[in-house]
């Protein structure tokens, strides 16, 4: 009989995200050898064309309406834009709402009784964003709305309801939080396309 791979394992760590400090939120924490595993960065075999890997953030799990789950830290050094996922249950009806998706970047990996030094969620691009006119500059967040840019909200039915977010990486270490916007549970997960 082959031997099983052992599966990661994970404890949900109640945290205080610091753009929601009133929500309830989680943070999956790994045991010592499964966060080992997340700060090696991915193998890059010679690519004859950009180099892409889908890895799961997130794994698909009930998020209780107005709460949030945020993933491990995982190590994507090496890529150069990360487009991140959230794939949930389908809303049925106008008055429902999606879910909202934030990603952060770190310089440092999870280090167990530490947890994760330099986590950032807002970034400031001094080649895209300069303005001479202006002595301080706005920094932007990286994370998306359930709603669209028109301020309704996505289409209704269907099998699942995605949105993804673009973003470059800036930091060996990514971690996905997703916020679920409804009263109701429903079931989420982040996928990541990571390319070089």
């Amino acid at each position: 009989m082959a031997a099983r791979k052992a599966k990661p394992k994970f404890n949900l760590t109640k945290a205080v995200h610091p753009s929601r400090p009133k929500w309830p939120f989680q943070v999956l924490t790994p045991d010592k050898a499964t966060a080992v595993k997340l700060a090696k960065p991915f193998a890059f075999f010679g690519c004859d064309r950009p180099c892409t890997k889908l890895t799961t953030l997130l794994s698909k799990r009930l998020i209780e309406g107005r709460t949030g789950i945020g993933s491990s830290m995982v190590n994507v050094d090496g890529f150069r834009y990360i487009n991140a996922y959230i794939i949930s249950d389908p809303i049925n009806s106008s008055t429902q709402r999606g879910f909202s998706l934030e990603i952060s970047f770190a310089p440092h990996p999870f280090v167990l009784g530490i947890g994760v030094v330099g986590e950032a969620r807002f970034h400031f691009n001094l080649e895209n964003y300069f303005d001479p006119e202006h002595f301080d500059h706005p920094t932007l967040s990286m994370s998306t709305s359930d709603r669209t840019s028109l301020g309704g909200l996505p289409h209704i039915g269907g099998k699942d309801l995605t949105h993804l977010l673009r973003v470059p990486v800036m930091g060996p270490f990514v971690r996905a939080s997703a916020f679920n916007e409804d009263t109701v549970a429903r079931n989420a997960t982040v996928e990541a396309y990571l390319t070089t």
